[in-house]
């Protein structure tokens, strides 16, 4: 009684940050015990698919981003969500805060796995563990091909493994979410073979 009494007294937006560091710190955990050696060396990927759950927020934004990053055309750069309804719009916080980054998501429409050619992707790069974990278990012989978003991240962002999802947040969280997404591309940006790039 008095506990669910305490609990009652604790912000919810605290209780969510505490829940969320404890399943980061256990996930990630999991997440590099579980993980196979990549086979996609560097230079080698060029059909590249973002995941995360809804297709309309992270996995949006990585691929928009990439895109403009990347002006070889032998990149086919895609996105899909685990848990979709085709054709969603983004929501007006992740279309406000991605002009931020120089990106217009307005045009952007949800697709599910089925519309991206998933069992030919050189890189396949979830959110969040527990979408790595059914990635791994849908596409059986592949698991070197799946990585976290955030083991591109530099060190030591990338000691944790998930990227959030701001979806029903505020701005703020948004911002903050992209900014770690951005952080990850570069990293992944500069694990690419790019012609005319310094890093290649």
């Amino acid at each position: 009684m008095i506990w669910n009494a305490v609990k009652q007294l604790v912000p919810r937006p605290l209780k969510r940050s505490v829940k969320r560091a404890v399943h980061a710190t256990l996930d990630s955990a999991r997440y590099h015990c579980s993980k196979g050696k990549p086979d996609s060396g560097r230079g080698s990927s060029r059909h590249i698919i973002f995941v995360c759950k809804g297709n309309i927020c992270r996995s949006a934004f990585a691929e928009y981003y990439l895109r403009r990053e990347l002006s070889d055309e032998t990149f086919l750069i895609e996105s899909c969500g685990l848990d979709v309804d085709q054709g969603f719009v983004s929501p007006p916080e992740a279309i406000r805060v991605a002009t931020e980054f120089e990106l217009d998501l307005v045009p952007h429409r949800s697709k599910g796995l089925a519309a991206c050619d998933l069992q030919h992707a050189d890189l396949i790069l979830p959110m969040e563990y527990r979408q790595y974990q059914r990635l791994t278990a849908l596409l059986p012989g592949m698991q070197s091909r799946i990585i976290l978003m955030r083991d591109f991240a530099p060190w030591p962002d990338r000691l944790f493994c998930n990227i959030d999802d701001p979806y029903g947040s505020d701005d703020q969280e948004f911002r903050r979410c992209f900014k770690r997404l951005q952080r990850s591309l570069d990293g992944l940006k500069n694990h690419l073979e790019i012609p005319g790039s310094q890093h290649s």
